[in-house]
């Protein structure tokens, strides 16, 4: 058994004010220390128990002489026959069309597997061949845990078999045909697990196909996994194996659009999903028929009669759902199964609040739009369409009213000119003004601190936004309107004007004015103030039903608390995250029932490294959800997910936001980073660039962007977006972060360095940074003793400078490096002095790695105990990667990989995927290490920044290509050796690479 490998270090952790930091009121565009928590298959595999129970075969086991001559004839294979010298023939489960199928044990991986042997006659089909690759393909691709795992496709003395996981449970056909139909709650348990299988399929690109109660198993545990995936294909249609018109899947659960062979995307899966939940719900199939070509015909022109109107004790709105799911025209099912998941939990009170989408309103809208009116008699259509059309145009207009889609419009609220003497009524009028502004749906107020800076750079300096500062700010922000205005006094009262005025020809858009008896008036009065401009602006919103949406923000018993919120605001956009944390705090006390400052002290403190007070914070905010504003309490709520790590929900809130309000700067970009957490890279850039279209010169939103196309690993994309915000702003740090990044992907190592070098010029933040990456950089092309000289430095600045996390970062650095090095006494030292300095999931999780690599196995251990006990799932994952590599040191393969691919379960990470790869090596498992390898190769862009934390990871990257290679090799491929080279070209220079001398050897160099 050869050396189990190891793995390069990771790098120190930085901050550029609002950029990298958690915001409440402007773009979070990189949240701070969290991962992905996706699921991903366990290790399982398929037996139903109506099967399992027939008689075992005894007997001896079959020899290779004895198969030989199986020739046409379906073999039977008794138990303790060895197939490719690996797997152990335990029982027959079953046998189908294909052929049967076996329970066996992997001898090879200690596990046991499902074993489909392929009918002889058929396994001559190069198609079904073909359907068979085309699964264990498309199966690599989906790992979840409610999708079946295919694990191979073997030969063995001319008989081909698939291994598969093993599940032990039952099909839903065999549990329907027995209970006929299941009451709601254990139907829709079901149904939604089945929706999370397709959501796992079509966020990458699959669909099913041929989706049926066959092909859904539920184990005794309750999980339910989907399988046979032999009919899949991706959304594009380039799989190869059907074309537009073929008839493809199974007669009684097509969509319309599959039985007419047209074109199919997910919507398709999501029919049949809603034919399975009709039938469990019901007992029965919606589209009853003389035969199943009738059936297919009557789904393309009827509607499905309502579930709730079969069984009268089903919920009206459970059987929407399952309308929805069944609508004729695609465009009005569910878009996606993500969206049809949130309607289930909206379903099942753990929607947080949110509504179930199919409404009866909806579906009545839907039927009178399908009405056949050529059909009726002259009379009827008279009376019909009279009283239809009164009763549509009536629902229109309210659908008007309430989601009318308008083009974005951006306002920038100057400084109005307090005439009170009242330093109370400074700088806090205006963000509230932008607040009931924003209650359009299409209406952006742009950040006030942002312009401020800007005009700071104007010919004429200045701090204020008066009109002509803030014309031009807005004029080469691409704003739309300013907004000006004034404050004075009357007796004891006070006059408020405001105008909005065209930010390119200086027109007048609006004006408003409203007069109030007294300083505490004047906050839930502003609404008033803004509703003439909203109207100029376009907004066709009732002002009753503005000041609704709009009131629960301007509930604030105190003006001196919204006044010392805006200051805070101010200090957080300066960058005095502890300063703005105070003033926060004072606001709060000064009126503790009101939401907005409880949200301001939840994103300081996650700032400041605190993220437990972060949490508490926040809960507070939502204990006052009733003063926000309708779009605070999306942002709100999804800032609470954005704390929490709880990404599914964070994309359905902040998807809510943008749905609600497609100008929302913020709910799109972070919509994109909650994406990002998911790994689901299109949806992120699709959020990142409406963001930039919505905000085309901000800085913030093209470095996001920029940010993402590189975790895309689209890293000439990467590059064009970053020097795009440096041509905007030539000193934005993290521009040259994320451009030095972008580079290194590219393999510019000397233009990643000199953008390394610009940034450690821009401060003693940005100089942290910088070190962090020219280490990573030398670190990657295996220059450790630079990489070590370079860390060490960094380490004590930043003691110095008592900012302790980018320490701890450069010492477990630093350690990993010195343990390379040989300097074992000096590893261990330096990895202390990191846990002393933090004991952040991160630390914590690095840290374990480099007492592992130490052989200080107990300290591991320790570590692995607490990140395994903490709530936190990307903490939980991390301990088990750390008992799966403690486990590889002591050469106990079976438990690395049991461990490793329990915490890929939990998070689907790129380090889970690598460790897990390194696992499979050191058992032999070389096309399993393929796979793995092959995974982290796909997924490049995340190595950039493991931890999505401004921290460049990239050294980590290279050593995959010296793996595959083993793995390839391992596998007899003939193109092994091109990986090799790869890691040649990359590290080929060093003198004391071991990797190097190896690949020399084995390519006889």
């Amino acid at each position: 058994m050869e050396e189990t490998p190891k793995r390069p270090p990771a790098d120190p952790p930085t901050q550029f004010g609002s950029a990298a930091a958690v915001s409440n009121s402007a773009d979070n565009l990189r949240s701070d220390e969290t991962l992905v928590p996706l699921s991903r298959s366990a290790e399982t595999v398929i037996v139903p128990p109506s099967r399992s129970d027939e008689t075992i075969i005894t007997g001896a086991g079959n020899t290779r002489a004895d198969r030989a001559g199986w020739g046409d004839k379906d073999p039977e294979l008794q138990p303790g026959t060895i197939l490719a010298n690996r797997y152990e023939i335990l029982s027959v489960l079953g046998t189908g069309g294909m052929g049967s199928v076996y329970k066996a044990q992997d001898r090879e991986l200690d596990r046991l597997v499902a074993l489909k042997v392929i009918r002889p006659e058929l396994a001559r089909n190069p198609a079904i061949v073909d359907r068979f690759k085309q699964e264990l393909r498309l199966s690599h691709k989906v790992t979840h845990r409610n999708v079946v795992r295919m694990y191979d496709l073997s030969e063995d003395s001319g008989m081909r078999f698939v291994t598969m996981e093993l599940v032990i449970g039952r099909d839903l056909r065999s549990i329907l045909e027995e209970r006929g139909k299941l009451p709601p709650d254990e139907a829709v348990d079901i149904f939604q697990q089945i929706c999370i299988a397709l959501h796992a399929a079509h966020s990458v690109g699959i669909l099913h196909r041929d989706l049926k109660p066959q092909n859904v198993m539920r184990e005794d545990d309750g999980r339910v996994v989907v399988m046979d995936f032999g009919l899949a294909r991706t959304i594009e249609g380039n799989d190869g194996l059907t074309q537009t018109g073929a008839l493809i899947g199974t007669l009684d659960y097509m969509s319309p659009e599959q039985a007419l062979g047209k074109k199919l995307d997910q919507r398709s899966d999501i029919f049949t999903l809603g034919l399975i939940g009709y039938e469990m719900l019901t007992g029965a199939m919606p589209f009853r028929a003389e035969s199943a070509i009738a059936s297919l015909l009557s789904r393309t022109q009827q509607r499905a009669v309502p579930v709730a109107d079969v069984d009268k004790n089903i919920p009206g709105t459970l059987s929407n759902i399952i309308a929805k799911c069944l609508e004729k025209d695609p465009a009005n099912r569910y878009q996606s199964a993500e969206e049809l998941d949130a309607d289930i939990r909206a379903w099942q009170g753990k929607g947080g609040g949110k509504k179930v989408s199919a409404s009866s309103t909806r579906m009545r809208i839907i039927r009178i739009r399908e009405l056949p009116w050529q059909r009726f008699a002259v009379t009827g259509v008279v009376i019909v369409a009279i009283a239809a059309a009164v009763a549509w145009f009536a629902i229109r207009r309210q659908l008007a009213a309430k989601s009318a889609t308008h083009a974005p419009v951006s306002v920038l609220v100057g400084d109005f000119q307090n005439n009170t003497g009242d330093p109370v009524l400074d700088n806090t009028l205006e963000p509230m003004l932008g607040l009931a502004l924003e209650g359009a749906s299409f209406i952006n107020a742009s950040s006030r601190e942002d312009a401020r800076k800007l005009a700071e750079k104007l010919p004429n300096p200045t701090s204020r936004l008066d009109e002509q500062s803030a014309r031009l700010v807005a004029q080469n922000e691409d704003v739309n309107a300013i907004i000006t205005g004034e404050i004075n006094l009357r007796g004891d009262g006070y006059d408020i004007s405001a105008v909005a005025l065209d930010a390119v020809s200086g027109k007048e858009l609006a004006k408003s004015e409203i007069t109030v008896a007294n300083k505490q008036d004047i906050l839930k009065n502003l609404p008033q103030l803004a509703a003439p401009i909203r109207k100029a602006l376009g907004d066709t919103t009732p002002a009753s039903v503005q000041f609704d949406e709009v009131s629960g923000g301007f509930k604030a018993a105190s003006l001196e608390a919204v006044h010392q919120d805006a200051i805070g605001v101010d200090e957080q956009f300066a960058g005095k995250f502890q300063e703005a944390f105070d003033s926060f705090q004072k606001a709060a006390q000064l009126d503790p029932n009101f939401a907005r400052p409880y949200t301001g002290m939840a994103a300081m403190a996650q700032n400041l490294g605190k993220p437990g007070d972060a949490l508490n914070y926040m809960k507070l905010a939502m204990q006052h959800e009733d003063t926000m504003t309708e779009r605070e309490r999306y942002r709100d709520r999804g800032l609470y997910y954005l704390i929490t790590s709880d990404w599914q929900d964070c994309v359905q809130e902040y998807t809510q936001l943008v749905t609600r309000y497609p100008a929302d700067r913020v709910g799109q970009n972070n919509l994109s980073g909650c994406y990002t957490q998911l790994r689901d890279a299109p949806k992120a850039l699709q959020a990142a660039k409406q963001a930039v279209k919505i905000v085309p010169k901000g800085v913030g939103q093209l470095l996001n962007l920029a940010f993402i196309s590189t975790f895309a690993g689209d890293f000439a994309e990467s590059e064009n977006e970053a020097h795009t915000a440096l041509q905007i702003n030539p000193k934005a740090a993290q521009a040259f972060l994320v451009l030095a990044e972008a580079q290194l992907g590219q393999g510019q190592i000397d233009k990643a360095a000199e953008s390394y070098q610009k940034l450690e010029t821009l401060g003693p933040v940005a100089t942290s940074t910088a070190a962090a990456g020219l280490a990573d950089l030398a670190a990657y092309q295996d220059k450790h003793a630079d990489a070590e000289s370079i860390l060490a430095q960094a380490a004590a600045a930043d003691v110095a400078a008592k900012n302790t996390d980018n320490a701890a970062r450069k010492y477990v650095a630093l350690g990993y490096i010195e343990e390379i090095r040989g300097k074992h006494a000096a590893a261990i030292a330096d990895t202390d002095k990191a846990l002393a300095q933090s004991q952040s999931t991160t630390i914590e999780f690095l840290a374990a790695g480099n007492y592992v690599e130490s052989g200080e196995f107990a300290k591991a251990q320790k570590l692995a105990t607490t990140l395994s006990s903490a709530l936190a799932t990307e903490s939980q994952a991390y301990g088990k990667i750390i008992d799966g590599m403690i486990a590889l040191k002591r050469k106990d393969t079976n438990e690395a990989i049991r461990q490793v691919r329990a915490a890929n379960n939990l998070l689907d990470t790129w380090i889970g995927h690598f460790d897990l790869g390194l696992a499979y090596l050191d058992a032999g498992a070389f096309t399993q290490a393929d796979s793995e390898f092959d995974e982290c190769i796909k997924r490049r862009g995340e190595a950039i920044e493991l931890f999505m934390d401004n921290v460049p990871t990239y050294a980590y990257f290279p050593p995959v290509y010296y793996y595959e290679g083993r793995a390839r090799e391992g596998m007899k491929s003939e193109g092994f050796a091109e990986f090799y080279k790869t890691y040649l070209s990359i590290r080929g220079q060093s003198s004391d690479d071991p990797l190097v001398a190896d690949i020399r050897h084995r390519l006889g160099n």
